[in-house]
């Protein structure tokens, strides 16, 4: 078992139940197994979050686990957008940009 925290993250790599597979939990999130040996797949979770950091939450392609706690806020929808800023998952930017209903 590997437990290690990334840049505010807590990773834990535990040996999975098919043969050469890891299963990774992400801040408390279970992001499955991944094929590979533990160490070889914790660098593959480090570099992805570090992706997530590079592309920021403003796009709002990762779930909230893949940033570190305190640097993003949560939309009513439950997406991740940054502090301040609006929500730039597809969704809420359609309903923001949709024309009003009249009756």
């Amino acid at each position: 078992m590997i437990r290690e925290t990334y840049k505010g993250c807590k990773i834990r790599a535990t040996t999975g139940r098919e043969y050469y597979s890891t299963r990774i939990v992400l801040n408390g999130v279970a992001q499955g197994d991944h094929v590979g040996d533990p160490e070889k797949v914790v660098a593959y979770i480090k570099a992805t979050i570090d992706y997530a950091e590079q592309t920021g939450p403003a796009q709002a392609r990762f779930g909230p686990e893949w940033y570190t706690p305190g640097t993003y806020e949560l939309c009513p929808e439950g997406h991740v957008m940054p502090i301040g800023g609006e929500c730039g998952h597809h969704w809420c930017a359609a309903q923001r940009t949709s024309p009003a209903v009249t009756p």
